[in-house]
């Protein structure tokens, strides 16, 4: 009996094809390769992804140390020019510019008696009234106004604030 080499029971063609893939792989290694397949890849992206957000935390972290290396200098450049401004010969020049001249005599002003702590520590519920009394100018014509005015300030220093 000869037979057609086209025709093969349907029984075989079922049988095969259920039990392997075509690389001749059962269904259940194939389903394990897959999961293999997807496990890895996610475990890939995962990693690119935590190494992509690194390289972007170091680049930020550069970034921001140039940042500061820059206001540091500015900063520098800065505290340089205040101090060329406050140089005792821009100063100098810049008070004749404004009209200021040095004396020609220097006085100093000599307080005799300093306030004690009694006089500090003295009861403050004075009306401020009888404060400003005590502190009103003395009239014009007073023979020794330097004593008058540093009578006046001694009674300013003796207020207790």
């Amino acid at each position: 009996m000869d037979t057609d080499p086209l025709f093969i029971p349907r029984s075989t063609i079922t049988s095969r094809l259920g039990k392997y893939s075509a690389w001749g792989l059962s269904g259940k290694t194939m389903g394990l390769l897959l999961l293999l397949l997807v496990l890895a890849s996610l475990i890939g992206s995962f990693y690119l992804n935590q190494a992509s957000q690194t390289t972007a935390a170091g680049l930020k972290i550069a970034r921001l140390t140039r940042e500061r290396e820059y206001w540091r200098q500015e900063n520098a450049d800065l505290r340089k020019q205040i101090a060329v401004m406050e140089s005792l010969s821009r100063t100098r020049a810049r008070a004749e510019e404004l009209g200021f001249v040095e004396p020609e005599v220097v006085e100093y002003l000599v307080v005799e008696r300093l306030p004690t702590e009694n006089a500090l520590s003295e009861d403050s519920t004075t009306s401020h009234t009888s404060e400003r009394r005590q502190l009103a100018p003395q009239p014009a014509q007073s023979r020794d106004w330097l004593g008058d005015l540093v009578d006046q300030f001694e009674s300013w220093i003796s207020i207790d604030h």
